[in-house]
């Protein structure tokens, strides 16, 4: 109903309606003691939103990137967790730095021929920001639901003002350092050249790892 409840406030747009669905149908599984395999969810929640519009697939980038960043989170980034660290369980920054990383390394390709420029500082951007967005969320969602209590809600909305003040701050500061982004000029099929590497790569690691991508929940 959360889930429902967010992704009516906040309308359905592609990115959206991809994290809505993808969290309910994992919500779901696990709720149920099952896992999803990534390369079932993934085509699931493309084909629904698919159905919703058709032109997300091919004229919307918003989608494009969703599912990009997305499949770097469930794929890559286990895979890559595995193959350099073992069994061993990612602290909450570490976890963090590599799903950011396989997120960014997925959409790359996409975002250069999109745009032909490449961030330098996305990654720490994210570092700097992503540890605080549940908080953000919750502050904002606590501060909405308690304005109808002027002086409650004006005492939660005061540190969610702060909290949000710092992450937009830090975004434009990295942003405005010259050296930012740097210009890249790919085409179309040298495009689809890097995600064939890429798929080889994870298919590599798979390999060398033996991970069971089916038994990784994503919920936990």
């Amino acid at each position: 109903l959360m889930i429902i409840g967010f992704m009516a406030l906040t309308g359905l747009s592609p990115s959206m309606s991809r994290a809505g669905l993808v969290a309910g149908m994992s919500l779901a599984a696990w709720y149920y003691g099952r896992t999803i395999h990534p390369l079932v969810l993934l085509p699931v929640a493309a084909a629904i939103t698919l159905l919703i519009n058709p032109q997300f697939g091919w004229n919307n980038l918003g989608w494009q990137l969703s599912f990009a960043a997305f499949a770097g989170v469930i794929i890559l980034a286990p895979l890559l967790q595995r193959y350099f660290f073992g069994k061993k369980e990612p602290g909450m920054l570490r976890q963090i730095f590599g799903e950011t990383l396989s997120a960014q390394i997925m959409t790359t390709p996409l975002l250069i021929g999109s745009f032909g420029v490449v961030s330098i500082v996305a990654l720490a951007a994210n570092m700097l920001i992503l540890p605080f967005v549940p908080l953000a969320m919750l502050l904002t969602f606590v501060s909405g639901v308690l304005a109808v209590v002027p002086m409650i809600g004006a005492a939660i909305a005061l540190p969610t003002t702060w909290l949000l003040g710092y992450m937009i701050q830090a975004a434009n500061w990295l942003a405005s350092l010259e050296w930012a982004q740097v210009e890249v000029n790919i085409t179309w099929w040298q495009c689809g050249l890097m995600y064939a590497a890429m798929i080889g790569a994870m298919w590599w690691m798979k390999k060398q790892t033996k991970l069971k991508l089916g038994r990784v929940n994503i919920v936990e």
